[in-house]
Parts: structure tokens; C-alpha cells; sequence
């Protein structure tokens, strides 16, 4: 098991990470934030893209990510379902995870409860 972690950027609590040097958090995002900019955007820092390098990066854990969807609920739903697959527990980690079950079923987390996958393109 790799014993390596990662602190998330907005909390600053360290993660466990399974790809030995990824850098990444499990379930977690890499958000660029430097290729937010734009000109005349809230930021103008295309510097980066001018040096022909990668842009500079957040690094976020689950939890928050959670809370950043939950302030921006129209992002949410953006989202398709099981955006990350998870661990068949009891009780899913949060509404955007999907799993199989002993049996092999795959079920997606939806209110705190896992649920039979819908058909394709069904809500």
C-alpha cells in the first residue's frame, strides 16, 4: 500500500494517495485555477500560457469539494451521476459516488442510500 500524501488546498489536511508521485488526491480534483483567466476576467494571468507551461493548481479533497457543491448547487447537478466510484459500505460517502455491490450490481448513491443504476439516459 502507498503511504503517500497530498494536502488538500483548501482545508489543508493531508490525504492518502494511491498513484505513487501523482500528486493527487483520491476523489479528489486537480483545479487549475491559473487557466481561470481571462482578458478582461475576474483574473487576467495568461502569463502562464504565454510561457507555454501548465497552469498552476489546486489540489482538493472530497470533503471539500462536497462543500463547494453544496454552495454551488447548479454546478451539482451539472455533474452525471457517479461522478467517483467508492467503496460498497453501508452508506455511500456522498450523493456523487457509485459502486458495485457483492453481487455485482452497480448502484449509485442518491440521498444517502445507494440505488440500482438507472437505464442509460434515464434520470
Amino acid at each position: 500500500m502507498n503511504n503517500e500524501t497530498v494536502k488538500c488546498d483548501a482545508c489543508g489536511e493531508a490525504h492518502l494517495v494511491s498513484i505513487s508521485g501523482a500528486n493527487t488526491i483520491d476523489s479528489g480534483w486537480l483545479v487549475p485555477y491559473e487557466a481561470f483567466g481571462y482578458y478582461g476576467g475576474f483574473t487576467d494571468n495568461l502569463d502562464w500560457l504565454m510561457a507555454n507551461t501548465e497552469p498552476k493548481s489546486w489540489n482538493i479533497c472530497h470533503a471539500c469539494i462536497v462543500k463547494l457543491l453544496d454552495i454551488f448547487p447548479l454546478l451539482a447537478k451539472s455533474l452525471e451521476k457517479g461522478a467517483h466510484p467508492s467503496p460498497y459500505d453501508d452508506k455511500p460517502c456522498c450523493d456523487y459516488a457509485w459502486s458495485f455491490t457483492n453481487e455485482g450490481e452497480t448502484v449509485f448513491a442518491s440521498g444517502g442510500e445507494w440505488i440500482s443504476a438507472p437505464e442509460k439516459n434515464r434520470d
